[in-house]
């Protein structure tokens, strides 16, 4: 897997933008406008940027991000149904990561439909696919998803939590507080039994 290119800016076109590497190497990378206008002031200069490799019947693409958050969230779009890589990077285009995970933790179907590239319908769609499986913790950490921050294992009951009423921060906050201080209670449990003491945990925790 190309994990990231580090390469020097030559080219910046609309939502592509092309580095060089130190091997005479050049690699085209799709980008969402956001990075366009930066990646335009940075030319002839060294960059890194992470990627996704998309391999299609018909195509190889390779997409570009700033940082791992931006690239989470591009990972995580792509597994909701009807929504492909271009639709992806379109909606990171029309939102900054953390407004859209903020709108996803709150249910906002209203903000999420005013992003280009989602409707009422789809908005809905992410909500109920990416509930709970990346959100941003009390101290604006992101959570989830593609890097594997919380084990998604974890993700119905996060999901319990917040039917609950809880508001869903706070419940990855403690889980992820209870997974590092109940090591020892949870070793050697099966998933269902280790499952049930968290939960009992996640109710104390959360008051």
């Amino acid at each position: 897997m190309i994990n990231a290119i580090i390469g020097e800016v030559v080219e910046v076109n609309e939502q592509e933008v092309v580095l060089r590497t130190s091997i005479g190497l050049e690699f085209s990378l799709i980008i969402s406008n956001q990075n366009v206008s930066r990646l335009s002031n940075l030319r002839k200069e060294e960059v890194r940027l992470l990627t996704s490799l998309q391999v299609r019947e018909d195509s190889m693409l390779l997409y570009g991000f700033v940082d791992d958050e931006e690239r989470q969230l591009f990972l995580e779009l792509i597994k909701v149904s009807g929504i492909g890589p271009r639709q992806a990077m379109k909606i990171l285009s029309g939102s900054q990561v953390r407004a859209f995970i903020k709108a996803l933790d709150s249910n906002d179907v209203k903000f999420l439909s005013s992003i280009p590239g989602i409707g009422p319908k789809t908005a809905q769609k992410i909500v109920l696919a990416l509930r709970g499986k990346i959100v941003l913790t009390e101290g604006d950490e992101i959570v989830g998803g593609g890097g594997g921050l919380l084990d998604p294992t974890y993700n119905d009951l996060v999901v319990a939590l917040c039917d609950m009423g809880y508001d869903r921060r706070q419940v990855v906050t403690t889980l992820k507080q209870l997974l590092d201080t109940k090591k020892e209670s949870l070793e050697g449990l099966g998933s269902r039994e280790k499952e049930e003491l968290l939960f009992k945990f996640m109710i104390i925790g959360l008051g």
